[in-house]
């Protein structure tokens, strides 16, 4: 049987997504060795070629189309579930130009499309992993972040104010799902692609005729976060388009300029 090296993030949405085929309660024709990690160190990963299917972000597409296309299942992509912009003491997006602000990754779907709103804000930044972001707004160690995930969801415990909601602004402008992370698949393994594309779905069918299973799998790595909190963000990321991203291309294209060619 082959052993394939997979990478996601510990986050609900991707161990939601992917619990059966790492417990083995679905069969397929082959075996994982996972790893589970912050998505940039994902798409660090992806970029040195060490994962031969590796969950990361759009944003990092372009720097490693060359080695990796991308899986039809299980992405992250949607409406009302893009990344927040943050603070504690400004209120005005406009406020920010020279602050420091915290973003999840260079490479980051969240900071790409941050750019693409609000480039002359994003001059003075700071890499942080995703879940200290909110700590730092809160202690003064940043005058921003961008949020990704749960944050969406508990941000007000911080005590922090929304200044914008790009996902809202992506959507306004483009009346389109914005497009956040996928699964790539390296090309030495296309051959399998309708492979793990069916597992892949099968594993989603699984979570969510078996979601109390699945809830308690998914709460061994979440962050900090209770059941209503973990189900919401499960509600929001996983839904149609984490089966098959393919009426997606549009969202797609507009962010990265592709085609369909794409997808494996």
């Amino acid at each position: 049987m082959d052993k394939i090296k997979l990478a996601i993030s510990p986050c609900p949405n991707d161990t939601f997504i992917f619990g059966a085929l790492i417990r083995r309660d679905i069969e397929v024709p082959f075996d994982f060795e996972v790893v589970m990690e912050d998505i940039q160190l994902c798409n660090n990963m992806a970029l040195s070629e060490e994962k031969d299917i590796v969950k990361v972000s759009f944003g990092v597409f372009p720097l490693i189309k060359e080695n990796y296309k991308i899986l039809k299942c299980g992405g992250a992509l949607g409406f009302g579930c893009g990344p927040l912009l943050l603070s504690k003491q400004y209120n005005k997006v406009e406020e920010l130009k020279g602050k420091k602000v915290a973003i999840p990754g260079e490479n980051t779907t969240a900071f790409a499309v941050f750019k693409k709103f609000y480039q002359e804000c994003a001059t003075n930044i700071e890499i942080m992993r995703f879940d200290k972001i909110m700590p730092a707004i809160r202690d003064g160690k940043v005058d921003a972040g961008l949020v990704i995930h749960e944050g969406r969801f508990t941000y007000e415990n911080y005590g922090l104010t929304k200044l914008t909601d790009l996902g809202v602004e992506w959507e306004s402008k483009y009346n389109l799902p914005i497009p956040l992370g996928f699964i790539a698949i390296h090309k030495k393994y296309l051959h399998m692609a309708d492979d793990v594309n069916n597992a892949i779905r099968k594993s989603i069918e699984y979570a969510y005729n078996n979601r109390e299973k699945a809830l308690l799998y998914c709460k061994n790595y979440a962050q900090d976060m209770d059941n209503n909190v973990m189900s919401s963000h499960i509600n929001l990321y996983v839904n149609e388009y984490s089966k098959d991203l393919t009426p997606a291309i549009s969202a797609i294209s507009a962010l990265l300029n592709v085609g369909d060619d794409v997808f494996a």
